[in-house]
């Protein structure tokens, strides 16, 4: 059942990570409501269910320690009604939301459980288009992936984002003792790469390439009897690369790449948010001036029907040393898809740049938090 209002989710941090005997695991919640026309909306009740408990399947056993908090709108207040379920009503009954209007719902102080797996969050409306009495109308669960607090893999790249044809690269890793690690690349099964590992550093040599290659790390684990799987990727291209095609006639100019875009980035740490409105990539970097510092760059892509992936870097050298640091991305990026791009420090300066190529035309359209 399609509701009236429209809903987008975005937790901090992402994902969320479970609590720990040295962190309480604290977390927030930010759903953004929109009222995504063409009629006004007339909402008598928005309830927000956070599953509470101990549970792998749920996400707080304290829900008494969150606060809520309504931004973006006036006329609108929250209460709690106990067991982590939340109503937001209108302070006027009966007052409306016009088209694009919106508002934001902030779950603040969320402590998380200490049990690695997935919870959902419930959202339901009690709402009215236009004229009428209002109708209870599911939105639907968001799931909240929860994951163990120690990094099973970072630092995940390659020592040449670009190679001659038939040349090869050196791909190095940082992980924890426990986790299976697996690596992909190209159209090649997934091959173990534990006894590539050694003081937690992991190092791997590639074969000969010919064509631009995609390479994806995946450590696999098991927490509390709940599997675990945290993955990396990265690419190299190659000078004129082998072309491998099926039909393909031309005459004159041929192009794929529309107008290029720049996108997030700069110096400062941030989240932003857009949609694709076509088929392209992403491709960027990431660079410190400390190697002590690490400045961490996540793209996350969420494509219609699957399940978000994400894609990290991250530019610290774990060979230590005094020279700018810098680590790069390589995302594709399905049509229709929501890319969310975070970077961040740990201290120390940084700069960042990214930049769409859309297939065709269409640029990434910003979504407002």
């Amino acid at each position: 059942m399609t509701t009236a209002l429209s809903y987008a989710l975005h937790t901090s941090p992402a994902p969320l990570n479970v609590a720990t005997d040295t962190a309480d695991g604290r977390a927030e919640l930010r759903i953004t409501v929109t009222n995504p026309g063409p009629e006004p909306v007339t909402c008598d009740t928005i309830t927000v269910t956070v599953p509470a408990g101990d549970g792998p399947d749920a996400l707080t056993a304290t829900p008494e320690t969150i606060t809520v908090r309504i931004d973006g709108h006036a006329g609108r207040h929250a209460e709690h009604r106990g067991g982590g379920v939340f109503h937001i009503r209108p302070t006027d009954p009966g007052a409306e939301l016009k088209p694009g209007e919106r508002f934001v719902v902030t779950l603040d102080g969320v402590v998380v459980n200490r049990s690695v797996g997935t919870a959902v969050l419930g959202i339901s409306e009690a709402a009215a288009v236009g004229p009428g009495s209002p109708r209870e109308r599911a939105a639907g669960g968001w799931q909240l992936p929860k994951a163990p607090t120690e990094e099973m893999l970072s630092d995940f790249r390659p020592d040449e984002t670009s190679v001659p044809n038939g040349g090869c690269v050196t791909l190095t890793w940082k992980g924890i003792d426990g986790p299976d690690y697996t690596l992909f690349y190209g159209d090649q099964p997934g091959q173990s790469v534990n006894d590539r590992m050694v003081d937690g550093n992991g190092t791997w040599t590639s074969p000969a390439l010919h064509t631009a290659t995609a390479f994806m790390m995946l450590a696999s684990t098991a927490k509390d009897g709940v599997p675990v799987t945290y993955g990396l990727t990265t690419a190299v291209t190659v000078d004129i690369p082998d072309l491998e095609v099926g039909s393909l006639d031309a005459n004159g100019v041929v192009s794929l790449f529309g107008q290029a875009q720049e996108i997030a980035g700069g110096t400062e740490s941030g989240t932003w948010t857009y949609r694709a409105e076509t088929d392209g990539v992403i491709t960027g970097y990431i660079k410190t001036n400390q190697s002590g510092a690490p400045a961490t760059l996540n793209v996350f892509v969420t494509p219609p029907g699957i399940k978000r992936q994400k894609f990290a870097s991250q530019s610290w050298d774990v060979r230590g040393g005094t020279e700018n640091q810098e680590a790069s991305v390589l995302v594709p990026v399905p049509r229709d898809s929501v890319v969310s791009v975070v970077q961040k420090t740990d201290g120390g300066a940084f700069t960042a740049a990214l930049t769409w190529f859309p297939f065709g035309s269409g640029p990434l359209q910003v979504i407002e938090p």
